[in-house]
């Protein structure tokens, strides 16, 4: 399975010839496409439909689980970068530690599958998949991660998908209504516009 890992990865990884148009949109992708998938949810939070807050809190919950989930693979089993054991290329500096599975992946999936799986934003969702597929590329192609990373980045976030499901009913009835308190709290507190900032719950 490791020379399997170890063959898509050369596979994918950039060439002594890839260009420089290449190698900066993989590294767009790879550091800052991340934040695109929670900067949607904020403003869906913001200016969406009310009742999908319940799906945006699930699957937040989702990810900080999957999140979870990678640090005790993590912890119990260390699986080296490529650039720690000399395969490829290397075009951005990383810190020596584990690469299974992939934060990044899991991240930007496990918002993405959670979306699909909870319903109310399957079009997001969709649309954070193929951001989710630009970054595991990216950070393979710049020699931070092996496919199998990404591999199991996307196992981890199926699970955290399922748990925003399985939390999504107990959410809407019992943690949105506290949330929604907050928020409006919050809002009053610190004199934000309604005109910016909706209160369709008052």
């Amino acid at each position: 399975m490791e020379q399997l890992n170890y063959f898509l990865f050369l596979a994918i990884n950039a060439s002594g010839q890839a260009s420089d148009t290449a190698v900066v949109a993989a590294r767009f992708a790879a550091q800052w496409l991340v934040f695109l998938p929670p900067a949607v949810i904020a403003g869906l939070w913001i200016w969406g439909a009310p009742p999908g807050r319940g799906a945006l809190i699930a699957t937040s919950i989702g990810l900080l689980v999957g999140l979870g989930i990678n640090q005790i693979i993590g912890e119990l089993w260390s699986h080296p970068r490529p650039f720690m054991v000399g395969i490829g290329r290397t075009l951005v500096e990383h810190a020596p530690e584990t690469s299974f599975p992939s934060d990044h992946a899991t991240f930007v999936w496990s918002l993405s599958l959670g979306l699909i799986a909870t319903r109310y934003w399957r079009i997001w969702g969709w649309s954070f998949v193929m951001a989710g597929l630009l970054v595991a590329w990216a950070r393979i192609y710049l020699g931070l991660h092996f496919p199998f990373d990404m591999a199991g980045s996307f196992v981890v976030s199926l699970v955290a998908a399922g748990i925003a499901r399985g939390l999504q009913p107990g959410v809407d009835r019992r943690l949105l209504p506290v949330v929604e308190a907050l928020y409006e709290f919050l809002l009053r507190r610190l004199h934000l516009p309604a005109t910016i900032f909706p209160r369709p719950f008052v």
